[in-house]
C-alpha cells in the first residue's frame, strides 16, 4: 500500500525551502501579482527564475522597461510549426517578478524548455513514462478534490479562485504564497497518483530544476516563479 503524504508536511517543506524560494502562481492572479514584490523583497533574491522558455530570454529587457504597458505578449515557434502564446497584464505574477527585478537588479532567468526543444512534442525523455508511484491503487485520494470540497463543494467551482484569490484580502503575502503552493502541491499529487505526470511536464521539471541549480551554484539567492 503506498502511503499518503502529509499536505501539511509537504506544505512546511515547499514553503521552507530556500534553494531555491518558491513562489508557485496562476500566471493571471491579481492577489499574487499585488503580493510579488514583497514576497522577492523578503527572500532577498539575486536572481528570479521564470517559467518562460529559454528562447525568450533577450526579450525580458524590453518586458521589464518602464516604457513597456502591459498588456503585452511575448509568442514564438518551434521548429515543428508549434505556436507559444505568453499574455502578460498588470496581474501577472511573473510581470510583477521581472518588474521587480529591473527595479532591484537582480537578474532574470527563463528557465523553461525553449520552445525549440523537442520534448515539448511529448517524445521519449529521460525521465518520460508512467510517474505514478508503485502499488497506486485506481482510486487515490484526491487532494484537489478535497480542497474544493472544503471552500463551498459546488461543481465547477475554480480550486485557485477560492483557495487563494477570495482569502487574498487582508491577508500576508506569506499566507498567500502558502496558499498557492497548496494548491500547486494538490493538483501535481494529484497527477502522479492518477493518469502519471505527462512526458513533456517532466522534462520541463528537469530543464527547470537544472537552470536554477546553475543559477545558484555561486551562492546566489535564487526565487522561483512557477506556474
Amino acid at each position: 500500500m503506498t502511503a499518503v503524504q502529509d499536505p501539511r508536511a509537504a506544505l512546511d517543506a515547499l514553503a521552507g525551502s530556500t534553494v531555491p524560494y518558491l513562489l508557485g502562481v496562476r500566471h493571471h492572479s491579481p492577489a499574487l501579482a499585488a503580493a510579488v514584490p514583497a514576497l522577492l523583497d523578503a527572500a532577498g533574491a539575486d536572481v528570479v527564475c521564470v517559467e518562460l522558455p529559454a528562447d525568450f530570454q533577450p526579450w525580458l529587457a524590453h518586458l521589464g522597461a518602464p516604457g513597456t504597458v502591459a498588456p503585452v505578449a511575448l509568442a514564438g515557434a518551434g521548429q515543428d510549426g508549434r505556436l507559444g502564446f505568453y499574455p502578460f497584464a498588470d496581474f501577472s505574477p511573473e510581470l510583477a517578478a521581472v518588474r521587480w527585478a529591473r527595479e532591484r537588479g537582480a537578474e532574470v532567468v527563463c528557465c523553461d524548455l525553449p520552445m525549440g526543444d523537442a520534448r515539448w512534442d511529448g517524445a521519449a525523455s529521460p525521465e518520460a513514462g508512467d510517474s505514478r508511484e508503485e502499488g497506486a491503487g485506481p482510486a487515490p485520494t484526491s487532494f484537489a478534490q478535497a480542497l474544493t470540497a472544503a471552500g463551498t463543494g459546488r461543481a465547477g467551482d475554480d480550486l485557485w479562485d477560492r483557495s487563494v484569490e477570495v482569502r487574498a484580502p487582508g491577508s500576508a503575502p506569506e499566507l498567500l504564497r502558502r496558499a498557492a503552493l497548496s494548491v500547486g502541491w494538490a493538483l501535481r499529487r494529484d497527477a502522479e497518483s492518477s493518469a502519471g505526470v505527462s512526458a513533456v511536464d517532466l522534462a520541463r521539471e528537469a530543464y527547470m530544476r537544472d537552470t536554477i541549480a546553475r543559477a545558484a551554484a555561486d551562492g546566489r539567492r535564487v526565487a522561483a516563479v512557477i506556474g
